[in-house]
């Protein structure tokens, strides 16, 4: 077969230190050309600097035309300001409400897919189809080749059953024909030509979900359900990355596993697998302010009285932060008493507009802390010296970017391991740590770095109800 990414050459793209750059200038047809890199927030990718939003509901979309849309949007946010925004109602409404009203993006609204993709096809941005078989059928991974492939040719992914429908659509060239492909032949053929400063674990069974962003980012999208019997085909991917590469998506099969086996690696798991709208959702660049609010009232403490503080676990996952979380800020309870919520600083560059408006929804008694176990998902004790501190190095300028002072690290045997906790509060951003440990029930220990900040220890986890929970050491 010939091998249409023939010439095809991906940008190796550096981790930038410094604020970004404006988004690439447009040509004179309106689109960025696609081989331009992509800017780089403080750590992550950006798509093109939104434009415009077309929104279409998810509801009423089969699987097949879920990952085409996802697969568009990552192609659109890759060459044009001219967005897609995919809306699953609840939370993801609120997003496109914060863009159309506080960044002042224009919002035009579809009620079909077809109307939609030919709106890409008459301004250029989809040059034809990629074929993949779902997993459904025979368990084929050619959905994770198709996705990966789709940014590099400038094409949406199709299942065999809807290629007539895109025909009729207007989608008429076959770019080519994934359906007897896996993961391990795609890396072998295109590993370097695909991006090196990220992975995504990427369960074939998913269909709107992170497909976008990786799209958009030309990333190496895999699942090894063997991997958590032998490690080494996953290691051998993220052993390719780059230095300080995120892997997104999740390994559900075995969490801990996933966390140590990229720790080791020095790499940071980010979990993004049911995260919807990525590479829109990162176009936004104004982040002017953006930092949580300060407590407006004095702490008084009092004698022989003991303080509790609650703390919303799961802020490392990007999912929870667009979906579930933003639940807790529009609860009628909300406000009536203090509360803690991790939440990570990556949406500093993946979601601006979410972040944003989690801090402007906040009231008194509110406060975000970063993790676990800081920007994304590690277990720092796992982590070599020299990973740890290139990691908690950026990690200190995120989160005085995004004003998180206090950061939340899951663990093992942490209190135990004054190295790990007094890396972390040697940052001068950093003024503290809650420490949660992985399977463990905790005493509620505080202790104090070796520069006199605190380290204060889970004394109880409530899981109650929810499955698995004893797993995770709840009192």
């Amino acid at each position: 077969m010939e091998d249409p990414t023939a010439g095809v050459v991906v940008p190796k793209y550096t981790p930038s230190t410094e604020n970004p750059g404006g988004p690439g200038e447009e040509p004179g047809d309106g689109l960025i050309d696609p081989a331009e890199p992509l800017d780089r927030g403080f750590i992550h990718l950006k798509g093109r600097e939104l434009k415009s939003l077309n929104s279409i509901s998810i509801t009423g979309l089969n699987d097949g035309e879920k990952v085409i849309l996802s697969t568009l949007a990552g192609l659109a946010a890759r060459v044009t300001g001219d967005q897609v925004y995919i809306n699953e109602g609840g939370s993801s409404s609120v997003w496109l409400k914060q863009m159309q009203n506080k960044y002042g993006i224009p919002v035009n609204t579809y009620n079909a897919l077809a109307p939609l993709v030919q709106h890409y096809v008459e301004t250029g941005v989809i040059k034809g189809y990629i074929v993949y078989t779902p997993y459904s059928e025979g368990q084929s991974h050619s959905i994770n080749v198709a996705t990966s492939l789709c940014g590099l040719l400038r094409g949406i992914a199709v299942p065999e059953s809807l290629v007539d429908k895109v025909k009729a659509m207007g989608v008429t060239t076959e770019l080519m024909d994934v359906r007897s492909y896996d993961e391990k032949w795609l890396y072998e053929n295109y590993k370097d030509q695909l991006d090196k400063s990220l992975a995504a674990d990427m369960k074939p069974e998913i269909f709107h979900h992170l497909r976008d962003y990786i799209t958009m980012t030309n990333a190496f999208a895999f699942y090894d359900y063997n991997a958590r019997r032998d490690w080494s085909w996953r290691t051998s991917i993220l052993k390719d990355l780059d230095k300080g590469a995120y892997c997104f998506g999740y390994y559900d099969l075995d969490e801990w596993g996933m966390v140590n086996n990229a720790s080791q690696l020095g790499v940071s798991m980010l979990p993004t697998d049911q995260a919807a709208n990525l590479a829109t959702l990162s176009s936004i660049y104004d982040t002017t302010g953006l930092k949580q609010r300060p407590a407006t009232k004095e702490v008084v403490t009092e004698k022989n009285v003991h303080y509790v503080t609650f703390l919303v676990s799961d802020g490392d996952n990007i999912a929870f932060n667009l979906w579930g979380q933003q639940g807790y800020m529009d609860h009628d309870l909300h406000g009536q008493f203090p509360l803690g919520y991790t939440i990570s600083p990556s949406l500093y560059d993946l979601a601006p507009a979410a972040l944003r408006w989690y801090y402007e929804n906040s009231k008194e008694g509110d406060y975000f802390v970063a993790g676990p176990s800081g920007s994304s998902y590690i277990f720092p004790s796992k982590m070599s010296d020299a990973d740890l501190d290139d990691y908690l190095a950026k990690l200190n300028e995120y989160v005085d970017k995004s004003g998180l002072n206090i950061c939340n690290i899951l663990d093992q045997k942490i209190m135990d391991n004054p190295k790990v906790y007094n890396k972390y509060l040697a940052q001068p951003n950093i003024d503290a740590i809650f420490y949660t440990g992985y399977g463990e029930k905790g005493d509620g220990r505080i202790k104090f770095s070796d520069n006199g900040k605190p380290v204060i220890e889970q004394r109880s986890v409530l899981w109650e109800g929810i499955d698995g929970g004893s797993n995770r050491g709840e009192e």
